[in-house]
């Protein structure tokens, strides 16, 4: 036992912090943020490319939010990327954008993130013990560094050693969890890995990694699984 990978949403912070906080204020200053911001191409293509395929979809709430006959442009950006935070996707376009909006919230203290009590004194002993934390979520890195630098317990970036998002590899893929492994140049199986999802455990446990998951209040019901289950990081034996 090395290494601990920490997811951050029903782990190390509430669920109902990103989704009662974080997109409803991305959602709210989508349009203001996105007016004169200059796209790539490949950027531009990416979420073209997205839209398309929604569209085919005939979602009714795709439908709701930018009518069945909906034409992509630039100007209706904003208005998918509404729709995309609706749906959760964890599209690499709209998490980049999400990022840089609560980067100007955090910084103007229009917002701050909100961490499970436990977390700081979990994450002082791994130190002590010589354990190297990590974070692996599907926010993207800039978000997560801003999540723990601007957290209502103190900035505990200190803590961390790497971050990783979905650029290195799905969530339930078993080989994000081994590309990881292999960035951060250590055995698999001197990883723990902590997250809420019995899916993301299950591939993380193909991978090879050790697997807990956390049953904060607010998660999501699971699915029958036979992973050890922590109601706070506190209770892990570090």
């Amino acid at each position: 036992m090395k290494h601990f990978l920490l997811d951050i949403e029903g782990t190390t912070a509430p669920i109902s912090f990103v989704h009662e906080v974080l997109f409803p204020f991305a959602k709210e200053k989508l349009d203001e943020f996105l007016t004169g911001f200059v796209w790539s191409r490949d950027q531009l293509e990416l979420v073209r490319s997205e839209f398309e395929k929604d569209k085919l979809a005939n979602d009714p709430d795709f439908v709701s939010h930018l009518g069945k006959g909906a034409v992509f442009s630039e100007k209706i950006i904003p208005t998918y990327f509404r729709y995309l935070i609706l749906k959760d996707r964890k599209f690499g376009p709209l998490k980049e954008i999400q990022g840089k909006i609560w980067k100007s919230g955090y910084e103007s203290d229009a917002i701050k993130s909100i961490i499970f009590p436990d977390v700081a004194d979990f994450l002082k002993k791994a130190k002590e013990k010589g354990i190297a934390c990590h974070v692996y979520s599907s926010g993207s890195v800039e978000a997560q560094i801003l999540i723990y630098k601007y957290s209502d317990i103190g900035d505990l970036r200190e803590y961390f050693q790497s971050y990783f998002d979905t650029a290195i590899g799905g969530k339930r893929e078993s080989s994000s969890y081994q590309n990881i492994a292999e960035k951060l140049g250590a055995d698999i199986g001197d990883i723990v890995f902590f997250t809420d999802t019995v899916e993301e455990a299950i591939a993380a446990k193909s991978a090879g990694m050790s697997v807990f998951i956390l049953n904060r209040p607010g998660n999501l019901p699971q699915i029958k699984h036979e992973f050890p289950v922590l109601k706070e990081l506190g209770l892990f034996q570090v």
